[in-house]
């Protein structure tokens, strides 16, 4: 069985005032697996989710929740 490398996942705050984020390494090796914890963490802090490759290649971006 081959050893899949970790997904990163970014998360972003574009309301600060340095504009920098947060990068977070899973373990995850499935990106849908990935992609919802990145859902999860969006919807958990308000910010901007990016889940990236370990070759840093966007694999899909979940946007900060709207507020009303």
């Amino acid at each position: 069985m081959s050893q899949k490398s970790p997904l990163v996942v970014n998360v972003v705050n574009p309301d600060a005032s340095a504009g920098k984020g947060s990068i977070i390494v899973v373990e995850y090796s499935d990106p849908e697996a990935a992609m919802r914890a990145a859902k999860k963490i969006a919807e958990e802090t308000g910010r901007t989710v990016t889940v990236r490759d370990e070759s840093m290649n966007v694999l899909g971006t979940v946007s900060k929740p709207i507020t009303h």
